[in-house]
């Protein structure tokens, strides 16, 4: 699911923080992507559900760049 075709639409600066490609994972039954944070030494991962109609938005990864 995570392919050149959708990334293209991936233009918010925060996405400089994290790693240019996600993982994809499924929980539950649902897919999402876990997005690495890029930081010296931060483990972090921001998940994003794919099924919700919230997918695209970028709120919990612009919260952990300012809490970091």
């Amino acid at each position: 699911y995570c392919n050149k075709h959708v990334m293209k639409d991936w233009n918010s600066p925060v996405y400089a923080f994290f790693d240019p490609t996600p993982q994809i994972v499924k929980i539950d039954g649902c897919q999402a992507h876990d997005f690495k944070c890029q930081a010296t030494r931060c483990k972090t991962k921001v998940r994003w559900y794919l099924g919700k109609g919230d997918a695209r938005s970028t709120s919990n990864m612009w919260k952990h760049m300012h809490s970091y």
